[in-house]
């Protein structure tokens, strides 16, 4: 398995996560969520979200320093260097 190891700590939380929220705790606080969300909870309906299809990916729009669109020119380096 990839990625950096996991750290101490994090094993700690884990192990007392796991050891301390039951599966009826997890159906208790999921069912609420949505009790709460489906009231109008902005906080519970994006916990939800987030859970159930991920966070929403961040756009941003980038402009020159004019304000403006920027130019993008793509060069294509080995026909340039080409000495045929």
């Amino acid at each position: 398995m990839g990625g950096r190891p996991k750290r101490e700590r994090e094993v700690e939380y884990y192990r007392v996560l796991i050891t301390r929220v039951s599966i009826d705790d997890w159906h208790a606080i999921i069912d609420k969520a949505i009790r709460d969300a489906k009231s109008g909870d902005a906080v519970a309906r994006r916990w939800l979200a987030d859970y159930l299809i991920g966070p929403p990916i961040e756009r941003k729009e980038i402009t020159g320093a004019d304000g403006n669109a920027l130019r993008i020119e793509i060069v294509d380096v080995d026909s340039t260097n080409s000495q045929d």
